[in-house]
C-alpha cells in the first residue's frame, strides 16, 4: 500500500517538474508577439497549474510521512530535527537564488533598497518550506488528530478567505520586509503565503481522506469532488466580476483558488487510476519527482541565470524563439534535467555518505566564494 502511494504521488510531482521546465522555458524566452495570441492564453492556463501542483503534492506528502514516521513526527525527535533542517536548507536555498550579488561584501556596503526587497521575496520554496515547518509545529503541539485536522481545515480557509484582505493592504507599512513579503504580491513575491500556502494545506487535507480514511469509496468520488469545486469556483468568479468588475478576478479571488484545486483532484484521480493500470514500477517521470528539488535549482539557474553571472538561456537567447524553438529548448533541457536527476538518485542509493559528501562540498564552495568574492 505505502509502495503504491508513494507511486502515484511521485508520478504527480514528476508531472508538475516537467511541465515547472515546459513553462520557465516558455515565460522566458517565448517571442513577446505571440504572448498576446489565444494560444499562449491556454497554455498559460495550463501551466497555472504547475505551482499550484507542487504546494499539493507537498502536503499530500507531509500526511504520508507524519503517518509513515509515526511517534516520530509528533514530538522533537532526531528524526523530526533531521526533517526540519531540510526544510531550513530550502528555505535559504530560495533566498539564495535571490540574492542581488554573489559577494557578501557588496551585499552590505552595494545593495539599494530594491536589491534587498527583491531579496526577501517569497517564492515557490519559501512558501512550501514555511508551511510545512508551520504544520509540523502545530503537529508536535496538538496530540489530538480530531484538534490537528480541525486546524488544518482551519488554516486552509484562512489562507482562502484571507487572501483577499491580505492583497489590499502594503505590509511593507507595517511590517519588517522579510516578513511582510510573505502577505502578498504588493512587493515582488510570487508566491506569498495567501492564498498559495491554501494549496499545500489542501494537500494535507485531501492525503489523509484518500489514503487513510475508506481509501476506495473516497478515491472514488474525487471527479465529482473535483467537479463541484470547479463549478463552485467558477460561480465565485462570475459573482466577483459582477460586483468588483474593476478588480483583477485572478488576483487572490477564492474563486481562483477554488477553480484549480477542482482541477488537481480530476489530476490526482487521473494519476491514481494511471499507476493502478501500471505493471512497471520503473518512471522516468517519478525520478523527475524524487528529485525535484534538484532539478528546481539546476533549471533555474540554467534558463534565468544568477547573482553568480553564470550562463543562461535567457541571455544567450533572449525572448525572440516561436512555439517550435521553444519547444526544442524545453525537450533538450528535460533531458538535461533528467540525467542530472537519475545520476543523483543513482548516487544516493548507492553510496549514501557519497552524496552527503557532495552536498557538504557543494554547501561550503557557495559559502566559501560568497565569502570571498570582493566588492
Amino acid at each position: 500500500m505505502i509502495k503504491k502511494r508513494i507511486g502515484y504521488v511521485d508520478q504527480f510531482r514528476g508531472l508538475a517538474t516537467v511541465f515547472m521546465i515546459e513553462t520557465h522555458v516558455v515565460n522566458a524566452l517565448l517571442s513577446d508577439s505571440l504572448k498576446g495570441t489565444m494560444i499562449f492564453s491556454l497554455l498559460n492556463f495550463v501551466n497555472g497549474l504547475v505551482a499550484p501542483s507542487f504546494l499539493f503534492v507537498a502536503g499530500f506528502s507531509f500526511t504520508l510521512a507524519v503517518n509513515r514516521k509515526g511517534d516520530a513526527y509528533r514530538r522533537f525527535s532526531p528524526e523530526l530535527r533531521k526533517h526540519m533542517k531540510r526544510l531550513l536548507f530550502i528555505l535559504a536555498v530560495g533566498y539564495a537564488l535571490h540574492l542581488p550579488f554573489f559577494s557578501l561584501r557588496k551585499i552590505i556596503y552595494g545593495s539599494t533598497p530594491a536589491d534587498i526587497t527583491a531579496f526577501f521575496a517569497v517564492d515557490i520554496l519559501q512558501c512550501i518550506a514555511v508551511t510545512l515547518i508551520l504544520i509540523h509545529l502545530i503537529r508536535v503541539i496538538i496530540n489530538s488528530d480530531r484538534t490537528f485536522n480541525l486546524i488544518l481545515w482551519g488554516l486552509f480557509w484562512f489562507f482562502i478567505i484571507g487572501a483577499p484582505f491580505a492583497g489590499y493592504f502594503d505590509p511593507g507599512a507595517v511590517l519588517p520586509k522579510f516578513l511582510g513579503q510573505y502577505f502578498n504580491s504588493v512587493h515582488g513575491s510570487l508566491f506569498p503565503l495567501f492564498p498559495w500556502a491554501g494549496f499545500l494545506i489542501a494537500g494535507a487535507i485531501f492525503s489523509q481522506k484518500v489514503t487513510f480514511e475508506k481509501e476506495s469509496k473516497f478515491a472514488a468520488n474525487l471527479v465529482r469532488i473535483g467537479g463541484g469545486m470547479v463549478v463552485v469556483g467558477l460561480l465565485l468568479l462570475e459573482v466577483q466580476r459582477f460586483l468588483l468588475p474593476q478588480t483583477n478576478v485572478w488576483d487572490y479571488a477564492p474563486g481562483w483558488f477554488l477553480l484549480r484545486l477542482g482541477m488537481l483532484i480530476w489530476i490526482l484521480k487521473a494519476i491514481i487510476w494511471y499507476e493502478g493500470k501500471r505493471e512497471t514500477v520503473w518512471s522516468s517521470v517519478k525520478i523527475f519527482g524524487r528529485e525535484s528539488f534538484l532539478v528546481y535549482v539546476v533549471h533555474i539557474l540554467l534558463v534565468y541565470g544568477s547573482s553568480a553571472k553564470n550562463p543562461s538561456l535567457v541571455e544567450s537567447l533572449g525572448t525572440q524563439l516561436n512555439y517550435f524553438q521553444c519547444t526544442l529548448i524545453f525537450v533538450l533541457l528535460a533531458a538535461v534535467m533528467f540525467a542530472a536527476a537519475y545520476s543523483w538518485s543513482e548516487l544516493k542509493s548507492r553510496n549514501y555518505q557519497l552524496s552527503r559528501l557532495v552536498q557538504w562540498i557543494a554547501v561550503t564552495g557557495f559559502f566559501y566564494l560568497f565569502i570571498k568574492n570582493p566588492y
